[in-house]
């Protein structure tokens, strides 16, 4: 009876194969884990966070933001909690006057603001910051830097 098998050749460039596509998957999950760091101020934008500092209230339907610190605030993200759930907008989708070129310091923003039955806004600071790709955006951290209303 004459056996058959896979020729030494073959099972070389298999195993090759193999490597090489296992190589690429542990290469492509590193590279997931990393995050480019985002630069503002010679500092890493996580710690510029904490120097971000803004006031706020909501008063009849208006949301009133002045910024004290020296941070300009690029955007505001808005998180809205009602009953059990949340939902998180950027604030130029509620309201359009807010400044294009961010809040700088000592500016201040006022506008109408529809928040629909929510129970609580945080608001999260969002910085702009320049890294190898150009210029990106940073969301702050809400637990260390979000701002808590209680509607």
């Amino acid at each position: 009876m004459e056996k058959k098998g896979v020729s030494p050749v073959i099972a070389t460039v298999l195993l090759i194969a193999i490597v090489v596509v296992i190589g690429l998957i542990i290469f492509q999950w590193f590279r997931g884990m990393t995050q480019e760091s985002i630069i503002k101020f010679d500092k890493n934008v996580g710690l510029v966070c904490s120097d971000v500092n803004f006031d706020t209230r909501y008063s009849e339907n208006i949301l009133y933001i002045t910024n004290n610190g020296n941070v300009p605030i690029y955007r505001m993200r808005i998180k809205l909690s009602s009953d059990g759930s949340h939902e998180t907008k950027d604030l130029t989708d509620l309201s359009s006057s807010w400044p294009e070129s961010g809040l700088n310091q000592g500016g201040a923003f006022s506008s109408e603001i529809d928040i629909s039955n929510a129970n609580e806004i945080i608001l999260i600071p969002v910085l702009r910051g320049g890294s190898e790709l150009g210029e990106r955006n940073y969301v702050c951290d809400e637990k260390q830097h979000g701002y808590e209303l209680i509607v």
